[in-house]
């Protein structure tokens, strides 16, 4: 009888080691019955602590209970774990509370038997949310010498409930048995998902069942929308497809669009207000860029023409120029948004408008953020003037701001034009097409006046040309020159100083950025506020900046204003706001459309937000962001083949983000 008794121990034991699912109540103790004395009735209750530990793997908590009363007599502190674990599970946390604290209170057990008292802690912990257990566990495990495989599982989740995903990942590296899943889903949380697209294979090799083959497809989709590879994304939707009739998983994970305050890291942010992508600097050259009052040499033609041919008609023209010019110098130093309204309004009563006028009101629209437009008026205005490079080149910028695809033939033409010799604005036109579209191009210019070379736009583009490879210098040109502009003052707050130490530069800037929000940074174009908005988030200090400006109604900063109420978790507040400036300025860009999607999904009117998503995706197909949200709301709800074809070019929104529900529980229970 007694070799028969002995003989089921040792098949539950085996059983127990080839068990791929970790259970998370398994003591060590387990694995050391040799030093048990075999007498009959210690032997059985081992047997009934085995049979306990299965009954809690099956979620059977009451059986398991029963059974770990009884073996609480020769393994007390293991039993006591695991009735407080199922006690725990069973929500009876007075119970759990009571089970736990016997172990806790046994300081011997920290030394005795480690794991049991590391893991009642642990379980106090999520109880209570005392952070006194958790230090007692980090303190227990560095005392040490070594971690056992058990120990090292618990003292991740610990690390893990801190978010302390670098010290996690560390030791998750370290353990003998490589959980490649729990690994990749850390690696996802350090936003390292190159890296967890690699962990994910892994454990899609490694899998043993259909529900979890289901999940680690789910996430690996997941994955390759993070890190923008639509290659990978391309074969694991096909992988999915071929399982369709039993995949359930987006429907215990789902896909989910959310307003995110802070995006990215703060070490992302700080890059991006030191090395500027491709978009940044179209926006900084269309902040810096001119506008035309009229061109001169087309002034002096004119002028000329009126006085030798005493032609009426040419006097006429000479006439509406400087009638334009006395109208946009009146308006020129209004609110972005005002202006861009009333120079919209001027060209809407003209029957026939000059090249410099579209030209004015593009550029105007550009510095509010409505590319679409802006490249309707920039082609408008070089159709009526080829000769004029600038117009060009702004077409050409304004369509690769927002994907808009140029006919091939149109854009050979365009381009070939603006390489030539000869032209208006010849010199600035190549700086600007070396700068977003050929480095390799050496502009070339006989003559370039001084007063040309000393001008702000001059400045700028020079400083644009080299700032990613030298960094932003104090010395700089434009900085040392036109330290008044508001974006030229910013470049010089985080302008990095002669001999500086890390510590020095990101104190330096955390005490002169100004917190509180005032005219500067809110009367001029958007970029302003996106520039300021990233540098209070480089150095963590937006959560105690003052953003708020009383009595201020002027357009532009009322939709700064609308983004300031969705930060401060007010979204009726920044619809409202939104809503209004569609209604008097006609706003229909992509950032003030994409700000309401934001709102509308923090106020949790889901369909409201699908429904403008689907409109503005429909209004401006080209747009990559909104056919990238298009196609996740695809995927969400499992029409995968008609997804693909959306995801084309990198997803690049600062405002709305997607996750998985319930990943952070899976990343505990696994």
């Amino acid at each position: 009888m007694k070799a028969i008794i002995f003989f089921i121990l040792i098949f539950h034991i085996i059983l127990f080691s080839k068990e791929n699912k970790i259970i998370e109540s398994q003591p060590e103790i387990l694995f050391e019955y040799k030093k048990l004395d075999r007498q009959q009735d210690k032997i059985a209750l081992q047997v009934k602590f085995n049979n306990a530990v299965l009954y809690l793997e099956q979620e059977k908590y009451i059986n398991a209970i029963r059974l770990f009363k009884q073996t609480q007599k020769i393994l007390k502190i293991p039993s006591f774990l695991n009735i407080g674990i199922a006690y725990y599970k069973l929500k009876s946390f007075n119970n759990a509370y009571l089970y736990l604290n016997k172990i806790y209170q046994v300081k011997e057990a920290a030394t005795q038997d480690p794991y049991s008292y590391m893991s009642a802690t642990y379980y106090l912990f999520k109880l209570t949310n005392n952070r006194k257990y958790i230090d007692e566990i980090i303190k227990i495990s560095t005392q040490l010498e070594k971690l056992s495989e058990p120990i090292k599982r618990l003292v991740v989740n610990v690390y893990i409930k801190l978010k302390q995903y670098k010290n996690g990942l560390k030791i998750l590296k370290t353990m003998d048995e490589k959980l490649y899943l729990k690994i990749a889903l850390v690696q996802i949380k350090l936003k390292l998902y190159g890296q967890a697209m690699i962990s994910l294979d892994k454990a899609l090799k490694t899998s043993t069942n259909d529900t979890l083959t289901n999940k680690i497809l789910w996430i690996k989709t997941f994955t390759d929308l993070k890190a923008n590879n639509f290659g990978k994304l391309e074969d694991d939707i096909a992988k999915i497809q071929k399982r369709r009739r039993i995949f359930k998983t987006h429907l215990t994970m789902p896909l989910k669009l959310y307003f995110n305050k802070n995006k990215y890291l703060a070490k992302d942010y700080f890059n991006r207000i030191n090395k500027f992508d491709i978009n940044r600097k179209i926006d900084f050259i269309f902040y810096f860029a001119p506008y035309i009052f009229v061109d001169n040499d087309a002034m002096k033609v004119d002028r000329g023409m009126a006085f030798l041919l005493k032609n009426n008609l040419n006097v006429k023209t000479l006439d509406k120029m400087v009638g334009y010019n006395k109208y946009f110098i009146n308006i020129i130093k209004k609110d972005p948004i005002e202006k861009t309204t009333l120079l919209q309004r001027y060209m809407d009563n003209k029957y026939l408008a000059q090249d410099y006028e579209y030209y004015n009101l593009a550029l105007s629209y550009a510095q509010i953020d409505n590319f679409h437009k802006a490249y309707r008026y920039f082609r408008k205005a070089y159709n009526l003037n080829r000769s004029n490079k600038l117009y060009a080149v702004m077409t050409l910028m304004s369509a690769k701001r927002v994907n808009i695809k140029i006919n091939k033939i149109v854009k050979e033409k365009l381009t070939k034009n603006l390489l030539a010799k000869n032209g208006l604005y010849n010199y600035f036109s190549k700086f600007i097409y070396k700068i977003i579209f050929d480095d390799k191009l050496i502009p070339k210019q006989k003559t370039l006046l001084y007063k040309y070379k000393k001008s702000i736009f001059y400045r700028a583009l020079y400083f644009l040309n080299h700032v990613n490879e030298t960094g932003i210098m104090k010395n700089e040109p434009l900085l040392t020159e036109y330290s008044k502009d508001p974006l030229v003052y910013m470049f010089s707050l985080i302008a990095r100083q002669k001999d500086e130490s890390d510590y020095q530069y990101i104190a330096r800037i955390q005490d002169k950025i100004p917190l509180k929000y005032n005219n500067i940074f809110v009367k001029g174009p958007i970029i302003i506020t996106r520039y300021y908005l990233d540098i209070l988030k480089a150095m963590g200090v937006l959560h105690i900046a003052d953003l708020n400006i009383d009595k201020d109604t002027s357009a532009t900063y009322y939709r700064t204003k609308a983004l300031v109420q969705l930060y401060n978790e007010k979204p009726k507040a920044a619809i409202e706001i939104i809503e209004y400036l569609q209604k008097k300025y006609v706003l229909d860009d992509k950032y003030t459309n994409i700000l309401l999607i934001a709102s509308l999904i923090k106020d949790k009117r889901v369909e409201d937000a699908a429904l403008s998503l689907t409109l503005m995706q429909r209004r401006f197909k080209t747009d990559e962001d909104f056919n990238f949200l298009i196609g996740l709301e695809l995927i969400r709800n499992l029409k995968l083949s008609s997804a693909l074809p959306y995801f084309q070019i990198k997803y690049n929104n600062d405002l709305i983000d997607f996750k998985l529900l319930n990943l952070d529980k899976l990343l505990e229970d696994i």
